[in-house]
């Protein structure tokens, strides 16, 4: 019994990589359609009157190019298969189900998370623009309305993602394996589907052509080539997804890893918005700092050092050690 049990719950492992590559490859085939939906619509709101929120959609489109497309692509697609995905799990919708419990210092940790790492972050940024190594473009621009909106939409990403990344996925991944094992393996399904968001400056031939969506997924994954990318871009996103999956893991809940995410997303959206790279990096300059709080070494350090605050703040708090 023991053996079936487990090899059901490896099988779910398997299901939700499956999951996974079928939601990128099928975001891949649909996001030439999408891109020639959207930019119609932008015609057409040209042309006629529309709605307050048509008129707004067919704003965004009139102005997104080819990458923002296949994001979104990819995103719609992820929804478009969740539900069969849960229906093939066994129809499992509650968070207990997947090891989460109730915690009634959840709220206070995703506080402090959020906290302490946009706090973090902020010094990072304050320090490079102090250095000469980031430079202002709309000092000042980031108040009232549009740090509300930044904070609403950092918080409702981080909730969104953690559900599915940790509360979900790492959930199944921990009823099959060890807990280092899990979390790796979360780690890595996090960054590669973060990584597979184009980079600024990556750009297809013809967008509006029916394969274009494979030509730049082949560019995104050619990248995994260069050395560069993988050290400045890509192990900075396995060690969020390591710390995030660590904090879900050593709470057993949510809430410290969605402050945590929160805080990341925020202050990243923030100075990105307001800065820019004071120059093109070299090959050193571009592995220590890149265009955004999300590349380079210097960023990895800081999410690092914020692994070490989760470890010392969930054992002072005595957070009994979940089971895998």
């Amino acid at each position: 019994m023991m053996w079936e049990m487990r090899g059901a719950d490896l099988a779910d492992v398997l299901k939700v990589w499956l999951y996974a590559t079928a939601a990128v490859l099928l975001g891949a085939w649909i996001s030439p359609l999408l891109y020639n939906a959207g930019k119609a619509l932008a015609e057409v709101s040209e042309a006629k009157q529309t709605n307050g929120p048509l008129e707004w959609l067919a704003g965004s489109c009139r102005g997104a190019d080819f990458p923002e497309f296949f994001v979104a692509s990819m995103l719609m697609s992820a929804m478009f298969l969740f539900h069969p995905l849960m229906r093939w799990l066994g129809g499992e919708w509650r968070m207990g189900s997947f090891g989460v419990q109730k915690n009634p210092q959840w709220l206070r940790q995703a506080v402090m998370g959020f906290a302490a790492w946009g706090l973090l972050f902020l010094v990072m940024a304050e320090a490079l623009i102090l250095t000469r190594q980031w430079l202002w473009i709309s000092p000042g621009v980031a108040a009232g309305g549009i740090l509300m909106w930044g904070f609403f939409g950092a918080l409702v990403s981080a909730m969104l993602q953690e559900w599915v990344f940790r509360g979900i996925a790492l959930g199944i991944f921990l009823r099959a394996l060890r807990p280092a094992v899990a979390i790796g393996l979360s780690a890595a399904l996090f960054a590669l589907v973060h990584f597979l968001y184009p980079p600024a400056g990556l750009r297809v031939m013809d967008p509006d052509a029916a394969g274009v969506g494979w030509e730049l997924l082949r560019k995104i994954a050619a990248q995994l080539g260069d050395v560069r990318v993988i050290v400045g871009t890509f192990a900075p996103l396995l060690a969020l997804g390591v710390v995030l999956a660590y904090a879900r893991w050593r709470t057993a809940s949510l809430g410290l890893s969605i402050g945590l995410h929160a805080g990341w997303i925020f202050i990243h959206g923030m100075i990105g918005s307001m800065t820019q790279v004071a120059s093109g990096p070299h090959w050193v300059g571009g592995m220590m700092v890149g265009s955004s709080l999300k590349q380079g070494w210097i960023p990895l350090a800081m999410i690092l050092i914020a692994g070490i605050w989760i470890t010392h703040r969930s054992s002072s708090e005595n957070v009994s050690e979940p089971t895998s």
